[in-house]
């Protein structure tokens, strides 16, 4: 895997693309490596793409989770996240089934959806695994009150307060987090590799209680 800027000063990359298998993300999300590029483009298409159609068929939607993160951390991606989550306000979700998922199949990209009938998950293909999570969750908030978020040199819709939904879900210090701390049982169920120095998913706050700290690694 390559990724260099040519003598043209186009950056370029050898991997996957939308229309094979994506890397084995295994090998990278847990050892604190970084997204590879050619997965991180994928996912910034799949997510281009679906905001397209969401507002070509009235599907109104926030980011949140990991790319919230990243638009406010550095209006981008995070370098570190497997895929992006939207949530779905409940009046439109029944759209994804209707509407949504019959354009994607004819615009080449796979829609599939969650076995808990609560998600539906964009792929650039049934192989490729690299998910644009499209969610039905129980907080509300207002689509006539968003803010917009710069992600990726485009601006996106957030709900208002924003760093409210960040807290919750990263904790109060989540300007401080490169993403998260590892509760125990996910450390001992999925081994997230919490000693390797400056892993991204270990905390940066020795406040925080649980989870491993990899400075005392």
């Amino acid at each position: 895997l390559k990724d260099f800027t040519g003598p043209d000063g186009i950056k370029r990359h050898f991997g996957c693309n939308l229309a094979v298998v994506n890397c084995p993300v295994p090998d990278w999300v847990y050892r604190g490596w970084a997204v590879p590029p050619c997965c991180k483009e994928t996912m910034r298409h799949l997510l281009f793409y679906i905001d397209g159609v969401f507002k070509e068929l009235g599907v109104r939607y926030i980011v949140t989770d990991g790319v919230l993160l990243g638009s406010y951390k550095f209006g981008g991606m995070l370098d570190w996240d497997a895929d992006v989550d939207l949530h779905i306000h409940n009046d439109d979700f029944h759209l994804l089934e209707e509407k949504v998922q019959h354009r994607a199949r004819e615009d080449g990209h796979h829609l599939r959806k969650h076995a808990n009938n609560r998600s539906w998950l964009l792929q650039a293909n049934d192989q490729n695994y690299l998910l644009i999570e499209l969610n039905l969750r129980e907080e509300f908030w207002d689509p006539d009150r968003v803010w917009q978020m710069p992600i990726e040199g485009r601006l996106f819709p957030a709900m208002e307060d924003a760093h409210l939904n960040l807290s919750a879900w990263y904790g109060l210090s989540f300007f401080k987090h490169r993403l998260r701390h590892v509760p125990e049982w996910e450390e001992e169920h999925r081994p997230m590799y919490c000693s390797t120095p400056y892993h991204h998913n270990c905390v940066d706050d020795t406040q925080v209680l649980s989870g491993k700290d990899c400075r005392q690694a």
